[in-house]
C-alpha cells in the first residue's frame, strides 16, 4: 500500500505516534478468554480486604475454560502487564485495574443520560437559574436564559447556553446522584482536574501537560454576548495538551489564578476555607462562585492579562504573562477603587 507500513495488521498500520508498545498492549486485549481472565479477576477483587488474588484452578473455573493447557498461554499473556503472579495464584496489576474500571465507568449505566434539570445554582454571567444536563458522554452546566460563555464555534464546541462543559465525567458519576449531587461531583471533579493540569500533570494518565494563550484576534463581541469568531467571552485562553495520551482542555485564562496562594488567602480571609465534598453542597456552591472572575487584556507586547477577583465588596487583582506566570499582585482594594481604575485604562 502506498505510504504504508507492508505488515499486514490494521493495528501498526493505525498506530502512529503510539508506536508499538501501545499496538501490543491492544493485541494483548483483543482476544475473549483474555477479556474474560481480567473480569473474573475483578470480580473476585475485595476492596474492603484488599484481596483479589485467585488460583490457576479457580481462575479457570470462573472463566469456564476447558482447556487448562489454552487457558495457561493467554494468563502467561498477561502476566506481567495486566495482571500479576503471586505464590498464592494471580491478581490484577494497576494497569489491569485502570482497564476493567475505565469500562466499567464508561457503560455501567443502563441510562447514561440526564435531562436538562434545574439547580440552586445562578449563571455567573447573568444569574439567572443554572440547568444540569449529560449527553454524549459529556457533562454540560447551562443557563436557562442567556447564550451562557461557550457556544457551537468554541474550542468545546458546546451547545447554546452552556456555561461549562465537562468531557471527563464518566457516566458512573451520575449513579445514585440527585441532579445538584452530580453538579457537586462536576465541580469538584473538574477543580480538581484544574490543579493538575496547571500543574503539568494530565488528569487521565500523569504525563506531561503543555500549555500555551490563546488570544482570539478579532475579538468583538456585542455586549453580553459571545464573540462570534472564537465562540466564547473569553479574548485570551489557556490550552492545555498531554504530550502522552493527548488529553485536552481548555479555559479562560482567569483559571490560573485560582489556586494561587494571594488568591486563597483572599477567600480564606472573606470566609472561605477551601474545604468541601459531596456531603456539602453549600460550601461546594462558594467553590462555583469562585469561578465568577473578570480577565482583560492589559498589553499586547508582552501579553499582559489582568484577572480580578470579587468577593464581599473587595477586589484582589492578579496580572498573568504570556507564560500564565502571575507576576503582580494588587490589593485587596475596595470595589469602588477597583471600578474606578478600571474606568482610567
Amino acid at each position: 500500500m502506498p505510504g504504508g507500513r507492508a505488515s499486514g495488521s490494521p493495528l501498526d498500520e493505525a498506530a502512529g505516534a503510539a508506536g508499538p508498545h501501545t499496538v501490543e498492549g491492544f493485541k494483548l486485549l483483543s482476544d475473549e478468554t483474555r477479556l474474560a481472565i481480567l473480569l473474573a479477576l475483578w470480580e473476585a477483587y475485595d476492596p474492603e480486604e484488599g484481596r483479589g488474588t485467585v488460583s490457576f484452578s479457580d481462575l479457570c473455573d470462573r472463566v469456564g475454560a476447558a482447556d487448562s493447557g489454552n487457558f495457561a498461554y493467554h494468563l502467561d499473556k498477561l502476566a506481567g502487564r495486566f495482571v500479576d503472579e503471586h505464590e498464592a495464584g494471580y491478581a490484577l496489576s494497576n494497569a489491569g485495574h485502570r482497564v476493567v474500571r475505565s469500562v466499567i465507568a464508561g457503560t455501567g449505566l443502563e441510562e447514561a443520560t440526564l435531562e436538562p434539570t434545574e439547580i440552586p445554582r445562578s449563571c455567573p454571567t447573568c444569574g439567572d437559574p443554572l440547568e444540569i444536563t449529560y449527553r454524549d458522554q459529556r457533562l454540560y452546566q447551562r443557563c436557562s436564559e442567556c447564550e451562557g460563555s461557550l457556544g457551537p464555534s468554541s474550542p468545546l464546541r458546546a451547545p447554546e447556553g452552556t456555561v461549562t462543559v465537562h468531557d471527563d465525567f464518566e457516566p458512573a458519576g451520575l449513579a445514585g446522584r440527585t441532579p445538584e449531587e452530580v453538579f457537586v461531583a462536576g465541580t469538584i471533579d473538574q477543580t480538581l482536574a484544574l490543579a493538575l493540569v496547571v500543574r503539568g500533570v494530565c488528569p487521565a494518565c500523569t504525563g506531561s501537560i503543555e500549555d500555551a494563550l490563546h488570544v482570539c484576534e478579532d475579538h468583538d463581541p456585542p455586549v453580553g454576548h459571545r464573540c462570534g469568531a472564537c465562540g466564547t467571552r473569553d479574548e485570551v485562553r489557556a490550552r492545555y495538551v498531554c504530550s502522552v495520551c493527548k488529553f485536552n482542555v481548555s479555559y479562560p485564562a482567569w483559571c490560573v489564578t485560582l489556586d494561587h496562594p494571594a488568591s486563597l488567602a483572599f477567600y480564606h480571609d472573606h470566609g472561605f476555607e477551601g474545604t468541601y465534598g459531596l456531603e456539602d453542597p453549600e460550601t461546594t456552591a462558594r467553590l462555583w462562585e469562585r469561578f465568577r472572575r473578570r480577565q482583560q487584556i492589559v498589553d499586547r507586547d508582552p501579553l499582559r492579562v489582568r484577572v480580578v477577583v470579587e468577593d464581599a465588596g473587595e477586589t484582589l487583582a492578579l496580572l498573568l504573562d504570556g507564560e500564565l506566570d502571575v507576576i503582580e499582585v494588587e490589593g485587596p482594594r475596595p470595589v469602588a477603587a477597583e471600578r474606578a481604575s478600571l474606568g482610567d485604562r
